[in-house]
């Protein structure tokens, strides 16, 4: 039996993927935040009225959602086996980094629903933050090789783009 070319990966492959993956990722927040916007009638900046309890819990949660993101990455990235095949490293390596993302997508949500209620600038403010960082994180070759701490054999068969992974 043929093996089917759509599930064999190569680093190309992978590369696009994970690309892929995080443009939709942070397309669907900047694309909420924009309707969002649009949607409120009201636009305010108000930090000093302390009973809406908004104003704590959306800050909190940004940053809960920042370090724990760079919490359960770090683990999650050691836990990964060094002995393993790059096929498995890789495959592996998708699953972090969208549990990253999901857990600062989940921040920043928060916070655009909290501006869509209120119509606090100050939330989506919060939430324009987290989506920048999540802009920086886009992942490239040089960053998985560097995160993978990969060795030279793997930087040449990951350098290989056509290469199907074994």
């Amino acid at each position: 039996m043929q093996p089917n070319p759509a599930l064999e990966l190569t680093p190309a492959k992978f590369l696009q993927r994970i690309t892929i993956i995080h443009l939709a990722l942070v397309a669907g927040q900047i694309l909420v935040a924009i309707v969002a916007l649009v949607q409120t009638d009201k636009l305010v900046i108000n930090v000093r009225y302390m009973n809406d309890p908004l104003l704590f819990v959306v800050p909190i949660a940004a940053m809960g959602g920042f370090i724990g993101s760079n919490v359960l990455y770090k683990k999650k990235i050691s836990e990964i086996n060094r002995n393993t095949a790059l096929k498995s490293k890789l495959t592996a390596y998708i699953t972090v980094f969208i549990i990253r993302m999901a857990v600062l997508e989940g921040a920043s949500l928060l916070g655009i629903v909290a501006f869509l209620v209120t119509g606090q600038l100050l939330f989506l403010l919060i939430s324009a933050a987290i989506i920048i960082y999540s802009v920086a994180l886009r992942p490239t070759k040089q960053k998985v090789e560097d995160v993978l701490e990969m060795d030279f054999k793997e930087k040449m068969a990951f350098g290989q783009g056509d290469r199907v992974l074994d």
